[in-house]
């Protein structure tokens, strides 16, 4: 059983004394979305009509999202949940309820990751943004790209419960800098596909020793413009497949041992790299201001679910700030 999200703002009258611009701050993500439509997809957990009523669906999804904005982990989320009154607000959670704990927001992330619900919030997430022209879908471009990320549980052996300390379903990323310097990272690799605004279209998580290029595909939309991408994308089969689907060939070309770069394919690169640039805007996002340049959680499924939060999360913070800045069509033709 689930209980209501619906709940009685004269219980939050207590905190009108307070500074009105801190309550209010999440106040264009509260109205950027359909949230009920959330909801909807969050249905079928804990569907069930017995039993003990669970804390509201979106309660729960919007304290998620919370802890990946405020870089928390799930004990500290449920401690600000306690006393923050933003927070609270936020979540719907009145002044004198409960709050979840941090393994009731655990076990409700582990149903996200059983029932694969990451990538179908993501597309209806931006499918609303774009209803509302915050993300414009007619002549985008996509710029697609991937980075690494470490594995916090990468030691030798077993842990106390007989548990291996290094995960098992992560890889080496091998690749070299700017320098020629190789350098080695043990986790995973985000694999992203972004417009020119920076929005999340697409994502996946795959371990750290799968080449970048493998998952071209999948972040390839199909409508989109143009493709941007960096050298490791370059190739003959990637030229073929945007020709077959129409899509403007923007990936950078790359040079051989005894097959060196022209100077056209050289200042074709330094073009495309002002527009590839925005690629690793997701990145920037995850590891500086999410906190997430290491994993949480053993596994991919359970790091594909959480990293798909957080490009939810990011989409929903930009769009947020797009509503601030510009407002809505209809609310300015309305209003």
């Amino acid at each position: 059983m689930q209980k209501s999200f619906t709940t009685q703002p004269e219980l939050f009258m207590a905190a009108s004394d307070l500074d009105n611009q801190i309550l209010s701050s999440l106040d264009s993500t509260e109205a950027l979305l359909d949230w009920p439509k959330i909801e909807s997809l969050l249905a079928p957990i804990y569907a069930t009509n017995t039993g003990r009523p669970s804390y509201p669906l979106l309660t729960l999804f919007r304290s998620l999202l919370l802890g990946i904005w405020y870089k928390l982990s799930d004990v500290q989320l449920a401690q600000s949940l306690y006393r923050d009154l933003l927070f609270r607000k936020f979540c719907h959670l009145e002044l004198t309820s409960s709050v979840p704990e941090a393994s009731t927001l655990g076990r409700f992330r582990n149903q996200l990751v059983k029932l694969e619900l990451w990538d179908i919030l993501l597309a209806e997430v931006n499918n609303q943004l774009e209803s509302k022209n915050i993300i414009m879908r007619e002549g985008r471009i996509n710029i697609i790209d991937a980075t690494p990320i470490e594995a916090a549980q990468s030691g030798s052996g077993n842990g106390k419960e007989g548990t291996p300390k290094k995960d098992p379903e992560a890889g080496w990323h091998v690749k070299n800098d700017s320098r020629g310097r190789q350098k080695s990272t043990y986790g995973y690799s985000v694999h992203t596909g972004v417009d020119e605004d920076g929005f999340i279209h697409s994502q996946s998580v795959t371990p750290g020793n799968v080449h970048d290029s493998q998952e071209r595909d999948t972040l390839i939309l199909g409508d989109e413009a143009a493709l941007y991408a960096d050298a490791a994308y370059s190739s003959k089969e990637t030229r073929d497949k945007l020709e077959e689907l129409g899509i403007e060939d923007q990936v950078r070309r790359k040079g051989y041992r005894n097959n060196p770069l022209a100077e056209e394919d050289k200042r074709r690169n330094a073009e495309i790299a002002v527009t590839r640039g925005g690629g690793e805007r997701p990145f920037a996002t995850y590891k500086q201001h999410y906190g997430l340049a290491r994993t949480r959680f053993m596994g991919l499924a359970k790091n594909a679910t959480f990293y798909g939060l957080a490009a939810m999360a990011a989409n929903i913070k930009k769009g947020a700030k797009f509503l601030v800045l510009y407002g809505l069509p209809e609310m300015r033709t309305t209003g």
